[in-house]
C-alpha cells in the first residue's frame, strides 16, 4: 500500500507541476519579478514547515492528518513547476534554483517530527541537569563575592597579617649585631635560583663564582610562583642551599611581602596567596609522635604566635583556606632536624600534606646533605640558591652599611648619615676585590654579614672561614663589651670556652635547642673550672643579651644565633680535646659535615680524608665531603691527597 501511496504522490505532483508551468506562461505571471516568486515560494515552503511543526508526535494517537499530504504535494509540484517554466525561457539560473528547492519541502515530516522528539527528549532529560547547574552557577558564584567580604570583614585576617609582620620584619643579624635592628625590606637582596638535581647541589659555603654575567637560568622564586597555575611543578619547590645562603631570610622575606600584600610590587604576576611560614625543628616532636593534619598543626602553632593578645583562628579557618588553594605553606629547616630517623619521618609527614593539597603551593628549605637523607616523594622541584655575584654584594653592603648608620643614630637619615655609609661601604668593597680569600667568602650572605660587622668594628678582616668564626666570637664576646665599656669577670677565651661544650653537647644530642635546666647540667663543670661559683643562668642571659651568641627561642628556650656557630664551636672544642675520632665514626651522618670541614680547616685533615677512603664503597657525599676537607684543610699529607684525588679520577672516568 506505501508503494502505491507514494507513486500516487509522485503522480500528483508531477499533474501540479505541469499545471503550475503552463499558468507561469501567462502574461500576468510572465510580468512578476522573479524575486518575488521566489520570496513567495520561500514563504510556502516556511508555511508548511509551520504546519507541519503542529503534527502530533510520534507517541500520539494519530501520525498524521490527511489534508497535510495535499498541502506537501502542492507545494511541492509548484516549485518543481516553476523550475520547468524558467529553464524552458532558458532562465538557467532561475531555473536551476527552482530544482535545487523542489525537494526540500519532502523531508519536512520527518525533521519537523525529529526537532520535536528532540524537544521534548531534552526537556525530560536535561531540564533536571539543567537546573541543578544553574543552583551550582549561583552557588559558585555567590561564594566567589561572599569570600571577598569576609575577608574584608575579617578580623582574624589582619591580626594573623600583624603578627607575621612583627615576627619577620627584621633582619636577623644571627647574634653579630644587638645594638641596631635592621628592617629586613631594606636590606634583603633578591637571591638567584636555578633548578638542579638534588645531588648536583654544592654544600660547600664557599663556592666559586666562575663569570660575574647574568645567567639567563638563574631566577627569583617569584619567577617559579608566578608561572605555577601552568606549570603544577612548580607548586612544590625544595629551595636547597649552603649553611647562611640565606634561605631562611628568603622564606621570611615571602611572608613580610604577602603579610604587607606587596607581592604585586615585586611581580606583576605574582598569586595571591595566604603566607604560612612553619620551622620545621619547632615542630619536629609534634609530627613525629602525632602525624597532625597541615591544617590543625597550623592553628596550634599560630596560637602560639603571641603571648599578649594570643590569636584565635576561627574553626576550621585555615581548613577551608587551604582547601580552595589560597596559602602558600613554607616549611623552613628540614636539615635541622638532626636525628636522620625523625627527619625521615617529618619528610613523609610533608609528602602526605602535599598530596593532601595537590594544589596548594608549598617550599620547603634544606642544606643539601640533610634533604639527600629524607627526600621528598611527590613530584618536587627543586632549586639551588647560588652565591652572591659581584653586582648583589654590593647591593648588600651599600643597604647593610646605610641602614646600621640609620639605626645607629636613632632613625635618622640625613645626606650626612648617607656620606658616611657610603664611604664605608666603598671601602670594604675595595678591601674585599683586593682580597681574593674575602671575595670567595662574600659570595655567601652570612660570611658577607660577618665580614661587614668585623670592618664596622674596625677589626682587620681574616682571610680564612674559620678565622671568620674566630673574629667573629672575639668581636662578640669581648670587644663589644671594651667598646661600651661594660666590665666582664670573664674573658672571650673563657666564655668561648664554655660555649665549646655546650655547643658540641648539643651536636651529640643531634639538637639546637635547650632549656636553662638542661644547658646547666651541660656547662655547670667547664663553668666552675673557668668562674668558680658562677651562675650559669646568669651567663647564658650575658651570652644572649649582651654578646648575642644566644638567642631565647622561646621563653626558657635557647639556641645558638645561628646553627653554624654551633658548628664552628663545636669544632674547636674538638681540636682543643683531641676527639678527632668523634669525627671520624660521624663521617657519614650530613648533621656533622659541617662540623667536620671547620675542624679540617683548623687542623691536618689526613685521618678525615682517610676514614672516608677507607669505607668499603664511598658514597657520593662522602666523597665531597673528603675533597671539603682536601681543600679547606689546614695541611693534608701529599700521599694522601694523591690517593683522594686518584680515587675521584677514577670515579669520574666510571662515569
Amino acid at each position: 500500500m506505501s508503494k502505491v501511496a507514494n507513486f500516487g504522490k509522485l503522480l500528483l505532483i508531477n499533474i501540479v507541476a505541469l499545471l503550475i508551468s503552463r499558468l507561469a506562461n501567462s502574461e500576468f505571471v510572465s510580468q512578476l519579478d522573479a524575486r518575488l516568486v521566489l520570496v513567495v515560494t520561500l514563504a510556502l515552503i516556511g508555511v508548511s514547515a509551520v504546519i507541519e511543526s503542529s503534527t502530533p508526535t510520534a507517541n500520539a494517537k494519530s501520525t498524521s492528518w490527511p489534508w497535510q499530504d495535499g498541502l506537501q504535494i502542492a507545494v511541492v509540484g509548484f516549485i518543481l513547476g516553476l523550475g520547468i517554466h524558467y529553464l524552458w525561457k532558458s532562465q538557467w539560473l532561475l531555473g536551476v534554483t527552482f530544482l535545487v528547492l523542489t525537494p526540500f519541502p519532502l523531508p519536512l515530516p520527518i525533521i519537523v517530527r525529529f526537532i520535536n522528539r528532540f524537544r521534548q527528549e531534552s526537556k525530560e532529560r536535561l531540564e533536571p541537569l539543567v537546573d541543578q547547574g544553574i543552583n551550582n552557577l549561583a552557588e559558585a558564584v555567590v561564594s566567589r563575592v561572599e569570600s571577598p567580604l569576609k575577608e574584608i570583614t575579617s578580623e582574624f585576617k589582619t591580626e594573623y597579617y600583624k603578627s607575621l609582620v612583627y615576627t619577620c620584619r627584621d633582619y636577623q643579624t644571627k647574634g653579630l649585631d644587638k645594638d641596631c635592628i635592621l628592617k629586613l625590606e631594606k636590606v634583603f637582596v633578591p637571591l638567584k635560583i636555578v633548578s638542579k638535581d638534588a645531588i648536583q647541589v654544592e654544600s660547600k659555603m664557599i663556592q666559586e663564582v666562575e663569570n660575574q654575567a647574568e645567567n639567563p637560568k638563574e631566577k627569583q622564586i617569584w619567577d617559579f610562583l608566578a608561572v605555577m597555575s601552568r606549570y603544577p611543578a612548580f607548586r612544590r619547590m625544595a629551595v636547597l642551599g649552603a649553611p647562611g645562603s640565606g634561605k631562611t631570610t628568603l622564606l621570611r622575606h615571602l611572608t613580610l611581602t604577602y603579610a604587607t600584600k606587596q607581592e604585586r610590587e615585586l611581580h606583576s604576576k605574582a598569586p595571591k596567596l595566604i603566607p604560612i611560614l612553619l620551622y620545621l625543628r619547632d615542630v619536629r616532636q609534634v609530627i613525629a609522635e602525632k602525624q597532625p593534619p597541615l591544617a590543625e598543626l597550623i592553628t596550634e602553632q599560630v596560637k602560639r604566635q603571641r603571648k599578649l593578645q594570643p590569636l584565635n583562628p576561627p574553626p576550621n579557618w585555615f581548613a577551608e583556606k587551604l582547601s580552595q588553594r589560597e596559602c602558600l605553606v613554607m616549611l623552613d629547616g628540614l636539615d635541622e632536624v638532626a636525628d636522620e630517623s625523625q627527619r625521615q619521618e617529618v619528610s613523609r609527614w610533608v609528602d602526605e600534606q602535599m598530596e593532601a593539597y595537590p594544589d596548594t603551593p608549598f617550599i620547603l628549605t634544606s642544606r643539601p646533605f640533610g634533604y639527600q637523607s629524607a627526600r621528598l616523594q611527590q613530584g618536587i622541584t627543586v632549586l639551588e640558591v647560588q652565591p652572591f655575584n659581584l653586582k648583589q654584594v654590593k647591593e648588600f653592603i651599600h643597604s647593610w652599611y646605610l641602614q646600621t648608620e640609620v639605626m645607629s643614630r636613632a632613625g635618622e637619615e640625613d645626606l650626612g648619615v648617607q656620606e658616611e655609609a657610603e664611604q664605608q661601604a666603598d671601602d670594604l668593597i675595595r678591601r674585599i676585590r683586593k682580597s681574593s680569600p674575602l671575595a670567595a667568602m662574600a659570595v655567601n650572605p652570612l660570611l658577607l654579614t660577618m665580614i661587614a660587622t668585623v670592618h664596622r668594628r674596625g677589626s682587620a678582616l681574616p682571610g680564612k672561614r674559620v678565622e671568620l668564626y674566630k673574629e667573629i666570637c672575639q668581636v662578640l664576646l669581648e670587644k663589644r663589651l671594651r667598646a661600651k665599656k661594660i666590665d666582664e669577670s670573664l674573658t672571650a677565651t673563657q666564655k668561648q670556652s664554655v660555649l665549646q661544650v655546650l655547643a658540641l653537647a648539643l651536636m651529640r644530642n643531634n639538637t639546637r635547642e635547650f632549656t636553662l635546666l638542661e644547658g646547666t647540667s651541660l656547662i655547670q663543670d667547664k663553668l666552675a673550672e673557668v668562674a668558680g661559683a658562677a651562675n650559669s643562668q646568669k651567663f647564658f642571659e650575658q651570652i644572649k643579651d649582651v654578646s648575642g651568641l644566644l638567642v631565647e627561642q622561646e621563653l626558657g628556650v635557647y639556641e645558638f644565633a645561628h646553627l653554624s656557630f654551633q658548628e664552628y664551636l663545636a669544632a674547636v672544642e674538638i681540636k682543643e680535646t683531641n676527639q678527632e675520632k668523634l669525627l671520624i665514626g660521624k663521617i657519614n651522618n650530613p648533621w656533622w659535615n659541617e662540623t667536620i670541614r671547620l675542624y679540617a680547616a683548623q687542623t691536618n685533615a689526613s685521618n678525615l680524608i682517610c676514614s672516608v677512603l677507607a669505607l668499603p664503597s664511598p658514597s657520593a657525599e662522602a666523597m665531597a665531603l673528603a675533597y671539603d676537607c682536601l681543600e679547606e684543610g689546614l695541611s693534608v699529607y701529599p700521599e694522601v691527597k694523591q690517593q683522594l684525588e686518584a680515587m675521584l679520577e677514577a670515579d669520574l672516568e666510571s662515569r
